[in-house]
């Protein structure tokens, strides 16, 4: 039986990239996937909620689909994720024309809901929230090729309600999913060809602590770590006040985990930081900072920054701007404060205005982008590891790699290079990325075979 045409749009975070993999790899005996909704029998939008910019994003996009259903009857639309949650019923009655909304908690049940679509069915909410939601095993082919990276969420949720943040309320309370199941997943991407693991959580260093007599995050690394054939193991994200010394303890025990952290801040404002709810002081996370460069001296640090907080006063934001010279961060993800549905924040009085709050992030944006620079200088002269992963920009010959530091590489090389490791050297730092030495094809370097390193 031919299959039918899945189109899935994501929005969002990496934890969004794996669930949108996930819903294709539970469809995939019924559909393939393709590259235009204008193919699709099927079409799935995979929702964030965190930033007010995000949800309207979706909004415009699901708008866009209405004309393209009255062309296309039989076409079903469905939208998952973080906005279907908040949204539930009000999403049907803003956009009748939308057949499915369903939530994160309700992600598993897709081949079931898809079934009740089929069989005639439309107008389908599925949002609730589960007290200990089941997160099943689902592991299958990777689509488009074979990729050398992959994240793989080892947990769901978030139980520390920080005053901004909207996850707790659309994604739930924390829950850890099983390290077995965790450990068959990445096999399975390593047996595909993976080399580069990112596990995700909302807080990995939280995970474990729930259950019962399985490991902490620490012991999981460990676990992952020990899987024949992973070369490459990263974690995101972190919260600073759970970060603990065994986890800190990884980056110089464990050889796989490479040397970056992100590390979300929020802000340099102790006053900011207790308004947020983020139960450290700017005290304590340079502690942190100050203990993980004791272990891993060139470790490459990433922040997230809010600006605008309600009550942010100009010497609060004075305090992040230091804050940054003070750590020396390789990167830094800068928002605007917008308020969310169901926070604490939002019922807060907003006291910095729209127009102050562009002004501080483009400041804040330019700043950091002459630090992060001096920062990247460090790996000029510098020979080092990367891991091929495509094509940069323009195509043949320009090829881009990562290092273990997370910086993209930028260099010219032959094609078949892609999914391999190997070794070049850093001719230039650029505002976000590194320019690398050419290497040449076999077919001119004098019959020499490829240039690539394995530890």
């Amino acid at each position: 039986m031919k299959k039918k045409a899945l189109y899935v749009a994501t929005f969002g975070c990496q934890m969004n990239e794996y669930d949108s993999l996930k819903m294709v790899q539970m469809l995939s005996p019924s559909y393939e996937v393709v590259d235009a909704p204008e193919k699709a029998d099927l079409i799935l939008v995979n929702t964030c909620s965190i930033r007010e910019k995000a949800e309207n994003k979706v909004y415009s996009l699901v708008g866009r689909f209405k004309a393209l259903k009255a062309r296309k009857p039989r076409l079903k639309i469905g939208i998952a994720g973080c906005v279907a949650q908040q949204e539930g019923e009000n999403m049907v009655r803003k956009a009748p024309y939308v057949d499915l909304v369903f939530g994160p908690h309700q992600l598993w049940r897709l081949p079931e809901l898809v079934a009740r679509l089929e069989s005639g069915e439309s107008g389908i909410v599925e949002v609730r929230l589960e007290e200990r939601p089941d997160i099943p095993l689902v592991i299958g082919e990777l689509p488009g090729g074979r990729p050398v990276r992959a994240f793989v969420t080892i947990m769901q949720g978030c139980d520390n309600f920080c005053t901004y943040c909207v996850v707790p309320h659309v994604r739930g309370r924390e829950t850890s999913r099983p390290p077995g199941d965790i450990i068959e997943e990445v096999r399975s991407l390593v047996d595909q060809g993976v080399k580069d693991v990112t596990l995700l959580g909302q807080n990995v260093n939280s995970y474990g602590r729930k259950e019962k007599g399985g490991p902490g995050f620490a012991e999981l690394l460990e676990m992952v770590a020990s899987v024949p054939g992973l070369r490459r193991l990263r974690f995101t994200t972190s919260h600073p006040k759970d970060l603990d010394d065994a986890v800190m303890s990884c980056f110089a025990g464990i050889e796989q985990l490479c040397e970056h952290l992100h590390l979300p801040v929020q802000s340099g404002s102790n006053e900011i930081l207790r308004r947020m709810n983020r139960r450290y002081t700017r005290e304590a996370y340079l502690d942190k900072i100050e203990r993980l460069r004791a272990l891993v001296p060139d470790i490459s640090i990433t922040t997230d920054i809010i600006v605008g907080f309600p009550g942010e006063t100009e010497k609060d934001y004075e305090a992040t701007l230091s804050l940054l010279a003070e750590v020396g961060f390789d990167q830094i993800f800068a928002f605007k404060y917008s308020p969310r549905p169901f926070t604490k924040a939002a019922e807060m009085e907003e006291t910095v205005p729209e127009e102050e709050k562009l002004r501080r992030l483009n400041h804040l944006l330019e700043f950091q982008n002459r630090l992060g620079l001096e920062r990247l200088r460090r790996f000029e002269g510098r020979d080092m590891e990367i891991l091929v992963e495509g094509h940069g920009k323009g195509g043949a010959p320009n090829l881009m790699g990562r290092t273990r530091h997370n910086v993209v590489v930028n260099f010219k090389g032959p094609e078949e290079l892609i999914g391999e490791f190997t070794t070049v050297s850093i001719l230039e730092a650029r505002e976000h990325s590194l320019k690398a030495s050419s290497i040449a094809p076999p077919s001119v370097r004098d019959g020499c075979t490829r240039e690539t390193h394995i530890a």
